[in-house]
């Protein structure tokens, strides 16, 4: 029964000593109260390197996209970033949200969109969201931003690490993003997998200079010989975990010109800062803050 099809939303039963919802059209184990994180809704578990991504098969999967002036115009800009919380926290990078002066970008202009497939584009498994907060942490270059939810709405998120990942065991492994597609029509969203390996190779002084560990990992991503081409910022870098899709971390951007690595501190310590210690502490006391205002944070 478990991810079966269903039909009525916010439905919940007892089979087996397991207490199942329907969520999506879909039935999923409930956790102490809570549905579980990190489930695609799709028939077909099945990952394919390049493939077009459909409606609902990544759910918290974000856009952020921001605009100076008129809507009806394309967004100044736009980032990218992951459903964290069911209710309605979406964790992206800090630097996407800021000015050239370092200032919080106005979040009246400001629209996040859920699940999306496309940019722009919208479907009946995706959903946009006025923003209501934005707290900053510049040191990590995270941001969360707290939606404006006005009904009973509950996401998808996805699974969250809990700060004490056994890096050894991530190496070598598939790690995926999703990038928006020169190939297909209408420029959907599709998948690229890649790998993590375990050394930082920088090339030039300056990079050499700048890199440096991040606690007591360096990690390399792998994108030479590779479908990945985004130079997009807040990119989640997601897993696939037996307890459902997790986000590794969130990227402040992807540097291409340097093959197969990633060396600028930023690039690579973003990757891992949401399994970090500090950062899994100040990620759960901001989100069990609804009082919180927009200000940056320090993990000092």
């Amino acid at each position: 029964m478990l991810g079966g099809r269903c039909q009525i939303s916010g439905f919940t039963v007892l089979l087996l000593n397991t207490v199942l919802a329907c969520y999506g059209g879909l039935w999923l184990r409930m956790v102490d109260g809570q549905s579980v994180c990190g489930v695609r809704q799709t028939k077909n578990e099945s990952v394919v390197d390049g493939e077009q991504i459909g409606p609902g098969e990544w759910p918290w999967h974000v856009g952020v996209y921001w605009w100076k002036g008129s809507k009806l115009n394309p967004p100044d800009r736009v980032c990218e970033g992951a459903l964290v919380d069911r209710e309605g926290w979406v964790l992206t990078a800090a630097n996407c949200l800021k000015s050239v002066g370092g200032d919080l970008l106005d979040m009246k202009g400001m629209i996040v969109h859920v699940g999306l497939v496309a940019l722009q584009q919208n479907t009946e498994k995706s959903r946009r969201f006025h923003v209501e907060n934005v707290v900053l942490n510049d040191e990590l270059d995270l941001a969360l931003i707290r939606l404006k939810v006005y009904d009973e709405w509950e996401g998808m998120p996805i699974c969250m690490t809990d700060g004490v990942e056994n890096f050894d065991k991530i190496y070598g492994k598939s790690v995926y993003v999703l990038q928006q597609s020169h190939r297909h029509r209408l420029g959907g969203f599709e998948i690229v997998k890649l790998q993590l390996e375990r050394e930082v190779v920088c090339y030039g002084s300056t990079l050499a200079v700048k890199a440096r560990s991040v606690s007591d990992s360096n990690i390399r991503l792998k994108t030479k010989d590779t479908k990945y081409h985004s130079t997009g910022r807040g990119t989640p870098l997601y897993v696939k975990s037996p307890g459902g899709w997790t986000l590794l971390g969130i990227s402040n951007k992807i540097q291409t010109s340097i093959p197969g690595t990633l060396c600028q501190p930023g690039d690579y310590e973003s990757f891992l800062n949401v399994n970090l210690a500090p950062v899994s502490v100040w990620f759960s006391n901001e989100r069990d803050n609804d009082g919180i205002e927009s200000v940056e944070t320090s993990t000092e």
